[in-house]
């Protein structure tokens, strides 16, 4: 009798199994987005060490090349893919990017071009009322201009572009320019984090909205040259923000705008006119 009665002893019952479970739910739902977030970090700072190694690379090409900065890209008549400022600048970095010269976008995944937190699915984007989705403008086949090799964009008004649909404009939206161009390096974006499309920059926060293509872009059928939500669309990619490469070489993440994903940026402002006491990092115009 008293073997089975400290048996029984020995054992749970119902009520205190619920409850131990519930704990261990309650403890899960507390540690598991701290984990994500963990693992966000981890990320974040894989972006750092990539965006400061091209960063360096950009500014290795530029000293070899009289200070010039490296072109955006460029693609001629009869080229079957565009030449930009990853094959430029990757022989300094040997990372293996490149063209796979299947269509105008085919890259490399090439591991210090890659965002290891890229997707197509613009998660954690904060909406505004009356926000239209990123890119909800493009019809034509997403997939075609896609690429995680184009997870870093450049500052195009440094680095710029041609396309053979738009020689008549020469270099847009402004022509080559160099390290002498700057006047504060540690103020001014070199590259920062992209949604993945082929194209520059095209990030203007300010005068578009996020909502059409940045001036001095020509608007070309089926092409995403210039379109701004390349740039804002990628700001919230990191806990809430991204990382960027300044012109002196240092790399560093900043919070993206809280009420909209299409708001001008308040920590990196597209434009200078949008902060005139210059508390914020600039893109220079």
């Amino acid at each position: 009798m008293n073997a089975t009665k400290n048996l029984r002893l020995k054992g749970f019952t119902l009520i205190e199994l619920l409850v131990v479970i519930a704990i261990i739910a309650i403890l899960a739902a507390i540690l598991f987005p701290v984990f994500a977030q963990a693992r966000e970090k981890a990320r974040q700072a894989t972006c750092v060490s990539n965006m400061k190694q091209i960063g360096l690379g950009v500014l290795m090409y530029a000293q070899d090349y009289d200070e010039a900065f490296p072109l955006g890209s460029y693609v001629f008549v009869g080229m079957t893919a565009a030449v930009n400022w990853q094959d430029l600048t990757d022989p300094y970095m040997k990372a293996g990017a490149g063209s796979t010269g299947a269509n105008l976008v085919g890259r490399r995944d090439a591991g210090l071009w890659t965002c290891p937190s890229i997707s197509t699915s613009q998660q954690n984007l904060p909406f505004a009322s009356g926000d239209p989705a990123p890119f909800q403008r493009f019809t034509g086949d997403k997939s075609a201009f896609f690429s995680k090799s184009f997870s870093y964009t450049n500052n195009s008004n440094l680095m710029p572009t041609m396309h053979r649909n738009a020689l008549n404009l020469g270099w847009f939206p402004s022509g080559i320019q160099t390290l002498a161009s700057i006047g504060a390096p540690a103020d001014v974006v070199l590259a920062m984090e992209g949604s993945g499309y082929v194209g520059n920059s095209g990030g203007d926060d300010v005068t578009t909205a996020c909502s059409a293509v940045e001036s001095g872009f020509p608007t070309l059928s089926g092409r995403l040259i210039g379109w701004a939500d390349n740039y804002c669309a990628a700001r919230y990619r990191h806990n809430g923000g991204s990382v960027y490469v300044l012109a002196d070489g240092h790399a560093k993440w900043f919070k993206g705008p809280s009420q909209s994903w299409r708001a001008p940026g308040t920590t990196v402002a597209w434009k200078r006119s949008l902060t005139p006491n210059a508390t914020a990092v600039f893109r220079e115009d």
